[in-house]
């Protein structure tokens, strides 16, 4: 899937009924290149910093922060309140798809810095196959290894 990304670590691994139940939890299925890196290479770290959350631990964004918010701030949750929360980084973007485009078969990837959308790419597979070489969190491209965790 990825040409020379290393993959290492033991941990981290994902079955099809983990992949079987988002679906079920979502009202739409995982997107197929998200599927094939869990089910090859499990839930992992990329480069150290961009962490994937395994399926059934994959929340909104409203899911995420709606506690921490008041009244006054629902009108900034609103436009990234139903997306679907797959990766978080050490500087605390989150990247994600919004449910309403996985429902309707697409799977565009945003990116969230707070309330603020930025996109990333128009697939998750364009996402995974640009991420060694593309600077996505502004701080330079991270290092191509992917190591599996046992967060499960």
């Amino acid at each position: 899937m990825w040409p020379g990304v290393s993959v290492s670590g033991t941990g981290g691994v994902v079955a099809a009924a983990d992949i079987a139940a988002f679906a079920e939890q979502h009202g739409a299925p995982l997107p197929d290149a998200l599927a094939e890196l869990y089910l090859r290479s499990g839930v992992g770290t990329f480069g150290g910093f961009l962490h994937f959350e395994a399926p059934d631990g994959m929340s909104t964004h409203r899911e995420l922060i709606g506690d921490l918010i008041d009244e006054d701030a629902e009108e900034d949750l609103a436009p990234t309140a139903d997306v679907i929360v797959f990766a978080r980084s050490d500087n605390r973007d989150m990247c994600g798809w919004h449910a309403a485009d996985l429902a309707a078969g697409k799977d565009r990837v945003v990116r969230l810095d707070g309330f603020d959308e930025e996109p990333l790419a128009d697939s998750t597979r364009q996402f995974l196959d640009s991420l060694p070489g593309t600077d996505y969190f502004g701080f330079g491209v991270l290092s191509p290894t992917y190591k599996r965790h046992d967060w499960l």
